[in-house]
């Protein structure tokens, strides 16, 4: 099944490669915006269906009349923006269906992440997955997908505690966002939404598969230590003993009165984890002048400042390193609000999206990415879904 297409101007969307995905976006301004998703999701027997909305649209209502209107499960999250078949756009809902002839997926809810009892849940994820696989066999490759809500600052917790249910299906995913605003987010599941909460969505597919997660940040030798935090809220109150904010600004040779997101998108801070270097994304400043932090964060941590290579160049040649070989592909990615507003201020968002269009990648930017048992920043993740293998 290719995707669906829809001609330029109209929708603002034009042609992508794809093979076996519908997905398409609509504009929120248009009064027939519902039915109109109601009526290309219909043409096509659907396994599931995902949704990365705006926050100006009426969320609860358009989760509302999908999941009655639709003849599959609908999950889905409000967003930082979307990425549409035509790239970076907002004000729209980016729709993805997975089609039964190529795909089969069963959801999970995980409510109240603050006090979830993982254990009880990785019996449900494990009775989940089993079932999924057992009941198609032979839809022999498979992936997980994860939303959660970007505001609940639990993503870390959630992800490495799930990690033994996963039974070695490869996790993606993103934290669901509200623009720019920070005030409220949300996930959908059977026709409602919740907030301090995520959803798992288990795929199997006889297409192949490649989850991935790529960044364009190099560590710098410029370090700090970070010496009081509250970790519980992702806050840093002192780097090197000195006031976090302005010890930061000092350290990027910035002035600490003029600290926004486009400098923070700029001069990312990594932490080592292992042998790779991960991003922990800096949100904002905070009235005691502290620095709230994308992920976790702790008393002793040791982080880099990072230098960003250009992110055009980086991410057309990841995209096609993961590509090559493998056929045309259909790409679901998370990525990191800062990145879009890197490109957004470097006045790159036209070469941005002729690599989206390109590479065939849809979905959503995020508060935070997902991928295996880590919570990351400013990066990108995803699933790259690639013809079967001749004879499947």
């Amino acid at each position: 099944m290719n995707h669906v297409l829809r001609p330029v101007g109209e929708d603002g969307g034009s042609p992508v490669s794809g093979q076996h995905l519908v997905s398409f976006s609509e504009r929120i301004d248009r009064p027939d915006f519902v039915d109109r998703i109601v009526q290309t999701l219909s043409a096509t027997p659907m396994s599931h269906v995902m949704v990365f909305a705006c926050p100006e649209v009426d969320f609860a209502s358009l989760i509302s009349t999908l999941h009655a209107q639709l003849e599959c499960p609908v999950v889905g999250c409000t967003s930082a923006g979307e990425i549409s078949e035509a790239g970076f756009v907002e004000g729209h809902v980016v729709v993805i269906g997975l089609p039964r002839r190529w795909f089969a997926a069963r959801s999970v809810l995980i409510k109240d992440l603050a006090s979830a009892d993982f254990s009880a849940l990785n019996d449900t994820l494990i009775q989940n997955r089993l079932a999924l696989t057992t009941s198609n066999p032979s839809k022999t490759n498979g992936f997980s997908f994860l939303m959660v809500d970007g505001l609940s600052m639990r993503e870390d917790q959630l992800v490495g505690a799930i990690s033994p249910g996963l039974l070695g299906f490869p996790l993606f995913g993103g934290s669901a966002g509200d623009g720019l605003k920070f005030e409220k987010s949300a996930v959908a599941f059977e026709g409602r939404v919740y907030e301090n909460a995520a959803t798992l969505t288990f795929v199997v597919t006889n297409c192949n598969v490649r989850v991935f997660s790529v960044n364009h940040m190099t560590p710098g030798q410029t370090r700090m230590v970070v010496t009081e935090a509250k970790p519980e809220v992702r806050i840093v109150c002192s780097i090197n003993d000195e006031p976090a904010a302005e010890e930061y600004a000092r350290l990027i040779g910035k002035d600490p009165n003029q600290l926004d997101e486009f400098t923070f998108a700029e001069n990312p801070v990594t932490v080592r984890v292992g042998d790779e270097y991960h991003v922990r994304a800096i949100q904002r400043v905070n009235e005691d002048k502290h620095l709230v932090f994308f992920s976790a964060i702790d008393e002793g941590m040791v982080l880099s400042v990072a230098h960003a290579q250009d992110i055009v160049e980086h991410l057309d040649a990841e995209l096609t390193n993961i590509t090559t070989g493998f056929g045309a592909a259909d790409i679901i990615a998370c990525d990191c609000i800062l990145r879009r507003i890197e490109v957004q201020k470097s006045q790159k968002s036209l070469k941005v999206n002729s690599v989206f269009q390109k590479h065939g990648v849809v979905g959503f930017s995020t508060y935070g990415e997902q991928i295996g048992p880590l919570h990351v920043n400013q990066t990108l993740t995803g699933v790259a879904l690639f013809p079967p293998t001749a004879g499947d």
